[in-house]
């Protein structure tokens, strides 16, 4: 809790003070999070009067209800999450001489460190992570370092978040023309300050942004009236009618007046003009082309078409250049809302397309949406429970949804035999909650040495990427394919 933070020392009246004060408290609180809270308060007093006794009497009164409120949540809860796991054990160790606390913290420390593994696991697998999720997984193996291979991930991961990192925010520098873009920069570079110069990059983008932001002029201080009271008047009259200008201009009424004002601040002035210069071209090349018929000198009635033609040749031209010059007036950020806007309103207008295409090829026979989350191999979706049907109708609804004949390499394999595996046991009997990990779920089914095998053997497919395509044979395969069809 607070036992490492450095206090300044307490003078007698304020020990004094703090002590009744607490000691109050105990007589009135009931609740095991206020007695925890108390007895760090009675942890600051250190050895005056009886403190240490009265830790001792708030941490006793708090073990029971606090152990068995968390024991009690965490068993009705399979979903807990990382913080739920780590604010109890933190609990069990404050509580650590009642009852198995001690055993019970280092379990959901455990399980703490097995979700936060595999959460970190899951972001920095994904080849389309953005640099964020990059960096939070990175973030989270830190914080379970020493934990399973979390050490050689971080490793590896970590280098690669930074030159990422490192990359995008040189291009932002480099790229930038206004202040916002350096600043978004200098942020970029100080989250991997410790990485190659990000630090003195951070400085740079930093006095850069302060050289481009928009000078702020301070209010001249008004002149002294004079002791006369027309001066008086006048210069209250003055006063009046500037604080009724400036309450009309202070703030747009509307939103999206403030919004245009902030995007005309921050992009470039003189690409937008060449933007207006390619524009006005562009719309004046084809209302030309458009009223070039109805013109009746001879020589342009002549040469219509090969005119029309330059027309269209110019307006094709203007719209290319025109286009460029808009993109490189706005901020990069800019430019990325603009791009998922387009993406977004793209797959809105092709989502009928899709849809369509794909019942005329479900007709025919070809499903390519189940096709294609097959041969994803997402495995922890092929066992599915439903919740509204009986035991009896969910077990024999459970079925491989993978192909054999689709898997293409041995780890995918793997787990077509270790989802097989588990769905026999599922059927048999055995009861898998959703919050198991592949290692608890070993240690209730693999008894004997081939199971401990087939288990052991689809941990590496699952989670030592291609690494383990060199380790698991052809002949691996075959010997796990012969345990799970014995034990079928």
């Amino acid at each position: 809790m607070a036992d490492n933070i450095k206090r300044k020392p307490m003078s007698e009246s304020e020990l004094s003070a703090a002590y009744t004060q607490a000691s109050h408290k105990f007589a009135s609180t009931t609740g095991w999070r206020e007695l925890l809270s108390l007895a760090d308060e009675f942890r600051v007093l250190d050895t005056y009067k009886d403190s240490p006794q009265m830790v001792l009497r708030c941490v006793k009164a708090a073990s029971a209800p606090a152990y068995r409120e968390i024991t009690t949540a965490l068993e009705s809860n399979p979903d807990a999450g990382i913080a739920e796991y780590r604010e109890a054990a933190r609990v069990m160790g404050l509580i650590s001489d009642y009852m198995d606390a001690r055993e019970m913290m280092r379990v959901y420390t455990v399980r703490a460190n097995i979700l936060t593994y595999e959460k970190a696991v899951s972001l920095l697998s994904d080849s389309e992570c953005t640099t964020e999720e990059l960096g939070e997984g990175v973030e989270l193996l830190r914080t379970v370092k020493g934990f399973r291979n979390s050490r050689e991930l971080l490793e590896r991961f970590e280098k690669h978040y930074f030159d990422t990192m490192y990359r995008e925010a040189l291009l932002l520098m480099e790229n930038g023309h206004v202040y916002t873009e350096f600043e978004e920069a200098a942020e970029k570079f100080e989250k991997i300050s410790v990485y190659s110069d990000a630090k003195d990059q951070a400085a740079a983008c930093r006095k850069k942004a302060n050289q481009l932001r928009p000078k702020v002029k301070k209010p001249k201080p008004e002149k002294a009236a004079t002791a006369t009271g027309d001066n008086v008047s006048r210069v209250k009259s003055q006063r009046s009618q500037r604080a009724g200008k400036a309450e009309k201009v202070k703030k747009p009424k509307d939103e999206s007046i403030s919004g245009v004002i902030e995007v005309w601040r921050d992009i470039d002035k003189r690409k937008f003009m060449q933007f207006l210069l390619w524009f006005a071209l562009f719309v004046a090349s084809i209302v030309f082309s458009i009223l070039i018929g109805r013109i009746t000198f001879s020589w342009i009635a002549a040469n219509a078409d090969l005119i029309r033609m330059l027309c269209v040749i110019s307006a094709g031209i203007s719209a290319f250049f025109g286009g460029r010059a808009f993109l490189q007036m706005l901020t990069q950020s800019m430019r990325k809302k603009l791009a998922k806007a387009a993406v977004a309103f793209g797959k809105k207008l092709a989502a009928p397309l899709v849809k369509a295409v794909g019942k005329l090829l479900a007709s025919i026979g070809i499903d390519i949406t189940n096709r294609r989350r097959r041969l994803g191999g997402r495995d922890e979706k092929s066992i599915v429970h439903y919740e509204t049907e009986t035991v009896k109708k969910k077990k024999k609804k459970l079925k491989n949804e993978l192909k054999w004949a689709e898997q293409t390499s041995n780890c995918a394999r793997v787990r077509f035999i270790f989802i097989d595996y588990m769905i026999h046991r599922v059927r048999n009997g055995y009861h898998m909650r959703h919050s198991m990990t592949t290692m608890e779920m070993g240690r209730e089914l693999a008894v004997e040495p081939e199971d401990r095998e087939l288990f052991r053997v689809y941990q590496m497919a699952r989670y030592s990427g291609g690494r383990a395509e060199d380790e698991i044979t052809a002949g691996k395969v075959r010997e796990l394919k012969a345990i799970n069809a014995r034990k079928n």
